[in-house]
């Protein structure tokens, strides 16, 4: 099962999307407003190597409990067919 963080922008029209799309799929998430806190804008360019928002980060544990490495995407539009399969995995 995914874990799911998603980076935002509240000027972010692409954002806006995605958030829909998550919140009409029932999708639990966390969501990092990068315009409130510098630190998380440089958390999204260190796990998707931009500042692009939207980010999305899907972590998921393996069966010994360890994480294993995160699927990330920037950009909700050119990423939709991916993301949306990932989601059906939650």
């Amino acid at each position: 099962m995914y874990e799911l963080e998603l980076y935002t922008h509240p000027l972010c029209s692409d954002c806006k999307e995605s958030k829909a799309y998550l919140d009409e799929q029932n999708v639990l998430y966390t969501e990092y407003d990068v315009s409130k806190a510098a630190e998380k804008e440089d958390a999204l360019k260190k796990q998707t190597g931009s500042k692009v928002v939207p980010g999305f980060v899907f972590t998921k544990k393996s069966l010994l409990g360890k994480m294993k490495r995160p699927l990330v995407f920037t950009g909700f539009e050119r990423n939709a067919s991916e993301i949306k399969s990932l989601i059906q995995k939650m």
